[in-house]
């Protein structure tokens, strides 16, 4: 499905209700209507809602993925270029994002946010081979909001840990000739046992 950000903030939720006896789902193609950052983190939202139920959401593809530069029907892709230039979109630097930073094993209560509030996901995952826990915290709000993080069930928790946001203004998008509106910020960061995490808003 091809529609506008809101109906993916607004349907985060499509699969937690979804009959365990049907078959698995593929998702065959999704995109929100843009490449702004908005769009992209309309998709983040929705994406952690697909990561909680793959016990049934098996596969999910983004499409389209290639686009050359004014010889496209179509305005959204996941990536344009020319004959001398690339161009990703904020749309793929969050399918990056969820594909380097996967897990096998989904915990569900570690992110405590206002459930009122549906501009917030959030999402936590393990891969169990290298013991990684991954945490996805989504704002598609204005305002800086305060999500609660509660690791007090995993045995050990070491405190270096990585943090990747990508950030920036609702209608920033990347261009050809503009080409690093829109990237994510790597930094170092302590976490512990228990923490409360600042998610800027449209993150």
């Amino acid at each position: 499905y091809y529609t506008n950000p809101e109906w993916f903030i607004s349907n985060q939720y499509r699969y937690d209700k979804y009959d365990r006896k049907k078959g698995n789902v593929y998702l065959g193609e999704y995109a929100s209507w843009g490449n702004k950052l908005r769009n992209a983190i309309a998709e983040a939202a929705y994406m952690t809602g697909l990561e909680r139920n793959g016990d049934v959401v098996r596969l999910a593809s983004y499409a389209p993925l290639f686009a050359k530069h004014n010889f496209t029907q179509w305005k959204t892709d996941l990536i344009f270029f020319d004959n001398v230039n690339v161009c990703l979109t904020p749309n793929y630097y969050v399918q990056k994002l969820f594909a380097i930073n996967s897990g096998d094993r989904y915990f569900g209560n570690i992110v405590t946010k206002d459930n009122r509030d549906t501009a917030l996901a959030a999402s936590c995952v393990q891969d169990s081979k290298t013991g990684d826990i991954v945490l996805k915290l989504v704002n598609y709000g204005d305002t800086v909001k305060t999500m609660k993080v509660n690791l007090v069930g995993f045995k050990k928790i070491f405190p270096d840990a990585v943090q990747t946001v990508l950030t920036g203004k609702p209608e920033a998008e990347n261009t050809l000739e503009h080409q690093n509106n829109v990237l994510p910020f790597t930094s170092g960061f302590t976490a512990r046992k228990k923490f409360d995490y600042a998610v800027p808003p449209m993150s």
